[in-house]
This record gives C-alpha cells, structure tokens and sequence, in this order.
C-alpha cells in the first residue's frame, strides 16, 4: 500500500483551518483560500468594517522547523500551535475604535 506524501502547502491549510474556526467561534469573518496554484491563505476580516482585514498565512519557520501564523508584510503572528493566541492578536489588530 503506498503511503502519500503530505505537502508543505496541505500542512499550513491545516493550521489556517484550526485558525479560521477560532476565529469563526469569536465572530470573525474568514475566507480561507486553498489555491492549488499559490500557497493557502486566509483573509480575516473585522465584521463590523471589512476594510479592516489582512490576509493570513502559515510557514514553517526554518530556525527550529516548527510552524507560526505571519500576516503577509513577513511579520510573526503566533506560533500555530496556538491559534486561540493568533485570534488575540488579529482581533487587536483589527478591532475598530469601539471594539478596543
């Protein structure tokens, strides 16, 4: 029976799933975007302003192999295991006047 292989790229849209349902669970807008020709992403968006959103994306850090969440200007998020840390974070990040 031959074994498949898991990709990079099926590894980080695993953790941006367990990231987009904390984010679900917190009220959060989340598309996640699984391309097959691009690396997966996900767009988190405020619900009460969608101009505030950034896309989201996890990599495998090549200092000790293991995987954080970064947004997509390169900076560290979270590490991924620690989604409900991640959803802290974007949800600073994104939160409107009233909502901080």
């Amino acid at each position: 029976m031959p074994m498949l292989a898991t990709t990079e790229a099926e590894i980080a849209l695993g953790h941006l799933e367990r990231l987009t349902e904390e984010l679900r669970s917190r009220g959060w807008t989340v598309e996640l975007a699984p391309p097959s020709d691009r690396w997966p992403s996900a767009l988190v968006a405020n619900p009460e302003m969608r101009m505030f959103n950034e896309n989201v994306i996890a990599v495998q850090e090549r200092s000790d192999g293991s995987w954080s969440y970064f947004y997509s200007w390169g900076e560290r998020i979270a590490p991924c295991t620690d989604p409900s840390a991640a959803a802290a974070m974007l949800g600073r990040v994104l939160a409107t006047r009233r909502d901080g």
